[in-house]
């Protein structure tokens, strides 16, 4: 009986001790992780302000001994979202946002016998060929968790760190095919009506033409400021020439307008006329990539169905504004091939 006492007293002096040297042990922990993705940051922040989203891309979330129960309120402040993991309970909670930059999340975590808390902040910088999301945690370690990483050499921030990696790579998996969704059909023949247009013409090869297209777009709005006339109509590209052999092209940029405007002899603007016709439209949801084969879509239906093309020049005509559409599998083109 008398051993029994010792024993439990001796028990008692290491489990007072222990929890007295582990109480006293540092368990800060602020672990950071970063990744570049050549996609715009509100595309990013799409991904990762709602709760609801997270199941495609945290590995926590896809986790089976992990029990997830998302909130009434899943995004913007006090969205949140509660789960069960083997240690304990736990709760993440939206404490602060700004649209396509940042999202700061507070972490509560409770194992029965100790709790913590933690915050996460998910931040978005803008960079040259895209956007860096920095992935941070800061935190410190429950009296359990510090005791588990001593005895056992459980190492909680490299398995954060491991987690954080493998969720940054699956966001940009999952924004980057959702920037290449695309679908074009024919639409068919249609009636395509006359009117004037400001215009200018260059040559370019094929990989040059999207940029060299937007400068004199933006030369063609710039004299229509200057001399207060108003677009009547969405931008286009005519197409004069199309060599595919040696992807050559010759090409107009054009701004419809309501009546004729007699420009300055020495400007590099000029004013033309289009004539009421026929002609095969296709038009492409998608980004600007996939144009060529939508144009092979139109030039098989002329094909197919017997159709000759007339000496009038194909165009495309942008209904969306780049600028103003950060994901371009929303980009909406139309194609036109004039027909006889």
């Amino acid at each position: 009986m008398k051993a029994f006492k010792y024993i439990f007293i001796l028990l008692l002096i290491v489990i007072v001790g222990g929890a007295v040297y582990f109480s006293v042990k540092d368990g800060t922990y602020d672990i950071t992780k970063t990744q570049s993705i050549e996609a715009p940051p509100s595309l990013i922040f799409d991904e990762i302000k709602d709760f609801k989203q997270w199941i495609n891309w945290n590995p926590s979330l896809n986790n089976e001994e992990v029990f997830t129960t998302m909130g009434a309120k899943t995004q913007g402040i006090d969205g949140n979202y509660s789960f069960t993991d083997a240690q304990g309970t736990g709760k993440m909670t939206i404490t602060g946002i700004e649209p396509n930059k940042s999202l700061t999340i507070h972490m509560f975590y409770d194992n029965g016998i100790t709790s913590s808390n933690s915050e996460i902040v998910m931040g978005l910088v803008q960079i040259e060929n895209g956007t860096q999301i920095t992935w941070n945690i800061k935190g410190e370690q429950n009296l359990l968790d510090k005791a588990m990483s001593s005895i056992l050499r459980f190492d909680k921030e490299e398995i954060i760190a491991l987690n954080y990696e493998k969720a940054l790579v699956e966001i940009e998996d999952i924004v980057l095919n959702n920037m290449t969704v695309q679908s074009s059909y024919v639409d068919g023949i249609i009636e395509t009506g006359g009117g004037y247009f400001l215009f200018m013409s260059s040559s370019s090869k094929k990989e040059n033409l999207p940029e060299l297209k937007n400068q004199m777009l933006q030369t063609i709005r710039s004299y229509m400021r200057r001399n207060q006339i108003d677009m009547y109509g969405v931008a286009r590209v005519i197409y004069e020439k199309k060599d595919a052999i040696n992807s050559d092209v010759i090409f107009s940029t054009a701004i419809p307008i309501q009546n004729k405007e007699i420009t300055a002899l020495e400007s590099n603007v000029l004013c033309s006329y289009q004539k009421p016709g026929k002609a095969v439209k296709i038009t492409l949801k998608g980004a600007y990539n996939n144009l060529e084969e939508a144009w092979r879509k139109g030039e098989k239906f002329i094909a197919q169905n017997g159709l000759a093309k007339s000496e009038e020049a194909p165009y495309e005509i942008y209904k969306t504004n780049p600028v103003l559409t950060p994901n371009p599998a929303n980009y909406l083109t139309e194609i036109y091939l004039p027909i006889q």
